[in-house]
């Protein structure tokens, strides 16, 4: 992802996260995608009982954005990893976003959410 304009981070709000501490549960509605500033979260699902880690993001990255396209609760947990600065994105800021998209590129992105979601699906609970 390139880095975040100076635009776009006058109109976003900013969030620090200590190591540790959850952003989002999995099964909570969508209301935030996020851009990590700085630090690194972990996502994680749970798995027979346990939590089965499924990646490390790291600045620069953004999560999130899945459950606001669809409108579908969280499918994953989103833990600092350590302490960390998030850019919120609202469901209404994202939505305007991916209103300009032509239909083309709504339909791929669709898809290409349709796909993840069904992987990370296969992670039991």
């Amino acid at each position: 992802m390139p880095e975040v304009s100076d635009s776009l981070l006058r109109i976003l709000q900013r969030k620090i996260y200590q190591k540790d501490a959850v952003i989002f549960r999995e099964g909570d509605p969508p209301n935030y995608a996020y851009i990590i500033r700085s630090g690194s979260v972990f996502i994680a699902k749970k798995n027979d009982g346990d939590v089965a880690l499924l990646t490390k993001l790291v600045a620069n990255q953004m999560f999130g954005e899945l459950a606001l396209f669809e409108g579908k609760p969280r499918s994953a947990t989103a833990i600092a990893a350590e302490p960390t600065e998030l850019l919120l994105i609202t469901q209404e800021q994202f939505q305007e976003k991916v209103g300009k998209l032509s239909g083309f590129m709504r339909y791929l992105v669709g898809n290409l959410s349709d796909r993840i979601f069904d992987l990370s699906s296969r992670v039991q609970d």
